[in-house]
């Protein structure tokens, strides 16, 4: 690993408190990157991605400040299993792309570990042996649908979201360690504490 420093990947379920979890992590000595960052940076005006999109999904997908309308997007690949394939088989590759770019790159003093949150980790097919340990956010589908309604989406549209991902229940089998948000956000807290002081306590 790049200058030994420990490196995880974070994934889980939509609306599980994957970000919430990342915004903790540079008080304990981490250095984050978000995927979905990337992508929505991809997908900006002038992004790498735009033309791509624009050429696999029409013009309506477009904004007039040239970015792409990912309200627009996501409604239309979350109703068509082919239409969402397509859409990741143009995004995926360059956020992986630059993900191994920034992992690569320097990280000032102090830092003592690197964490990307990747929430399509698996469904990608992304390598789990190249990270220290791969964690998983993970709760209840109603609790899902129940926090994607305060979102803004109907319930409908939410299960939509979450038919298109790997089941919770099956990212959870799939990591290394799982933690599950089903209650408070102190609660969540607590347990991810834990967990990363534990993960860098432990010898590699």
């Amino acid at each position: 690993m790049c200058e030994n420093i420990k490196q995880f990947a974070i994934t889980g379920g939509i609306a599980c408190g994957k970000s919430t979890v990342a915004a903790w992590l540079p008080q304990w000595g981490g250095c984050v990157l978000d995927a979905d960052d990337v992508a929505h940076a991809l997908q900006a005006p002038g992004g790498a991605v735009v033309d791509p999109i624009r050429m696999a999904f029409g013009p309506s997908v477009i904004q007039t400040d040239g970015a792409v309308d990912r309200a627009a997007l996501g409604r239309l690949v979350f109703r068509d299993p082919a239409a969402l394939a397509v859409l990741n088989g143009v995004v995926h590759p360059l956020v992986r792309q630059r993900i191994k770019a920034w992992l690569k790159e320097p990280v000032a003093s102090g830092i003592r570990f690197r964490a990307v949150v990747i929430p399509l980790l698996f469904e990608v097919g992304w390598d789990t042996a190249e990270w220290d340990a791969v964690i998983a956010i993970v709760c209840d589908a109603d609790e899902q649908i129940r926090r994607l309604g305060q979102r803004g989406l109907d319930a409908a549209e939410a299960r939509r979201r979450l038919a298109a991902q790997m089941s919770c229940a099956e990212k959870a089998r799939c990591a290394d360690y799982v933690i599950w948000n089903n209650g408070t956000v102190e609660a969540l807290q607590e347990a991810a504490a834990r967990l990363f002081q534990a993960l860098l306590e432990k010898k590699t």
